[in-house]
């Protein structure tokens, strides 16, 4: 397979963004994640606050499900929505699934007839964010209202909420922007991204960006500023598609190599989890509740949930 993402369209020239000089900040509200776990002994983190550092062992398959419907549903975005309950996009439309499978709801018209809608995240009031490979982003609302959010330059990929109606939307090759619904604004990195393939912000405001073509993920700062590296050497190329946030740490879908991977926000791995006897084909998405219940979304429709450990 290609470096490039699968299912992407290229990106377009970044031509018509708005100057990158003044960049807003994210803050550290409303993750895709939730609640911190309890630690053995806390030592102090980075910043000297005494904070605790959470020790993460791996994960427990909790069930399997597979969702019907053809390669458009099974390649489509992943969002979790409740402790049994998750979106999945399609084309054209998201449809909301229970860990039997079963679709309980459907809302079409997200995106084009003939687009993918290929990223979803909550927002803060119940509604989801889903990015289109129509180059736009769909905001649907708790009752199930579709209007477009933002139309865009270029593909999205990644996208995760900084605060509300803000979202931080990735690229591709093109970077990673800041998107609300009067516009884009370019975000300029204190470090060399090749592809932004995924983005995820923690409670603390620190960002990861998973780089696809350039084989690792970058931990950021609040003010974008490079903090650390995950670049781990295995038997495969580390390809980074999907990542989410457990509150504090990362967890991420390495592609290439069928694991997932949790790292701390200065890009320390925890554990590496592979998913080899769970599932027969590759992991495309991850998403997590406070709970720290882990999905993953594989290619051909086969969904896993897991307990974090």
């Amino acid at each position: 397979m290609s470096k490039k993402l699968a299912h992407q369209t290229t990106a377009a020239s970044k031509k018509g963004h708005s100057d990158t000089k003044t960049l807003p900040v994210p803050r550290p509200l409303s993750p895709r994640s939730g609640a911190a776990q309890k630690l053995p002994a806390p030592k102090p983190d980075s910043s000297g606050s005494g904070a605790a550092q959470r020790v993460v062992s791996g994960l427990r398959l909790r069930t399997t499900f597979s969702v019907a419907g053809d390669m458009y549903v099974w390649n489509g975005g992943l969002c979790v929505a409740g402790e049994d309950l998750a979106w999945v996009g399609e084309r054209g439309s998201v449809s909301t699934v229970d860990t039997a499978g079963r679709v309980t709801r459907t809302v079409s018209g997200v995106c084009g007839s003939e687009s993918l809608c290929n990223y979803i995240v909550r927002g803060d009031d119940g509604e989801v964010y889903v990015g289109s490979t129509d180059r736009k982003i769909s905001r649907v609302s708790a009752d199930g209202a579709v209007s477009t959010f933002s139309k865009l330059t270029f593909s999205p990929r990644g996208l995760t909420q900084l605060s509300s109606g803000r979202l931080l939307v990735c690229g591709g090759e093109e970077g990673l922007y800041t998107v609300t619904g009067r516009g884009v604004q370019g975000v300029e990195l204190g470090v060399d991204v090749k592809c932004a393939a995924d983005v995820s912000v923690n409670s603390k405001g620190d960002v990861a960006v998973a780089d696809w073509i350039g084989e690792k993920v970058c931990i950021l700062d609040g003010q974008y500023k490079h903090v650390g590296t995950y670049s781990p050497t295995k038997s495969r190329s580390f390809h980074p598609l999907s990542l989410t946030s457990d509150g504090e740490n990362f967890v991420i879908c390495d592609w290439y190599n069928r694991t997932i991977d949790t790292i701390d926000r200065r890009g320390v791995c925890l554990s590496v989890y592979p998913t080899t006897d769970d599932c027969r084909s590759t992991p495309y998405r991850v998403d997590m509740l406070p709970s720290n219940c882990v999905w993953v979304k594989f290619g051909g429709g086969h969904v896993c949930v897991y307990d974090q450990i």
